[in-house]
């Protein structure tokens, strides 16, 4: 079964809806994660939906000089997510990373401090912007709801959850739809995904998934608290876990999931286009 990349359609024209401020404005691009907490080099980029499908050589994959990056926000926008939330995103992604690459032996558990609520946010404001069509679906319009409003409230279907990610892939997954406990088909929820090397982040309808670790159980603190956050350096999941369809999965979406990204560093055997 073939299908295009819809990865293309990140190319959406200069003046459109930013999808965090909803205005018609010049549109910028965005990293996804941000610039300063990943290298960015040459990357290869197909759909999640080849992933799940097993295409993975049925189309040729699009080509990013510098990482992924999707022209769906304002400037006005994106200079706010970065000067409210990226620095914190990255310190938390580049201290991670020098715990799974350090020659030390460390224990098990390792607590890093950070401040959950800039993280959260940031999180959910790339994941926004990380979508390739304009909508005002529930969780989006959730999102642009508390994202600059230091006093609002982080719904309580919106649950944050964490682990480490030792893969150079990065999966970014919107609005698909999987079970809620895996292997009970009795119950499902909606997911939002985010995988990138140090960290993988899930966001969730349920109030927990398998066991991992919550940023979200800091949803009631304030932008400038601090936290020690558990790093379960022991805790590896396959690269594919927890979108890969198996026995005990299956995952549902439309647009959102075939536009959705799947990013390898690029072979060192292809030239760019």
């Amino acid at each position: 079964m073939h299908t295009t990349v819809s990865y293309k359609r990140t190319l959406r024209k200069y003046i459109g809806l930013c999808n965090i401020c909803k205005r018609k404005k010049s549109l910028s691009w965005d990293h996804v994660p941000p610039r300063g907490g990943i290298e960015l080099t040459p990357t290869e980029i197909r759909s999640v939906f080849q992933l799940l499908t097993d295409d993975e050589k049925g189309d040729k994959p699009r080509e990013s000089q510098n990482g992924v990056k999707f022209r769906t926000i304002c400037r006005d926008c994106n200079n706010q997510l970065g000067i409210q939330y990226d620095a914190v995103i990255n310190d938390f992604a580049i201290g991670v990373g020098r715990y799974l690459t350090s020659s030390l032996k460390l224990p098990a558990i390792i607590n890093f401090r950070t401040k959950p609520a800039r993280l959260i946010r940031g999180i959910l404001g790339h994941l926004l912007s990380a979508k390739m069509e304009f909508e005002s679906a529930v969780f989006d319009e959730q999102v642009r709801n508390i994202l600059f409003d230091e006093k609002a409230e982080l719904p309580q279907d919106i649950n944050v959850f964490f682990w480490v990610y030792p893969y150079p892939e990065t999966i970014i997954a919107r609005d698909i739809v999987m079970l809620a406990v895996r292997g009970d088909f009795s119950n499902v929820a909606m997911f939002q995904i985010l995988k990138y090397f140090p960290i993988a982040y899930l966001v969730v309808t349920e109030p927990r998934y398998e066991g991992l670790d919550e940023l979200t159980r800091f949803r009631d603190l304030g932008l400038d608290d601090e936290a020690e956050i558990p790093i379960r350096l022991g805790r590896v999941e396959h690269r594919h876990w927890p979108e890969l369809v198996d026995r005990g999965n299956i995952v549902l979406g439309g647009a959102s999931l075939e536009e959705s990204v799947w990013a390898k560093p690029r072979r060192k055997d292809r030239n760019p286009v």
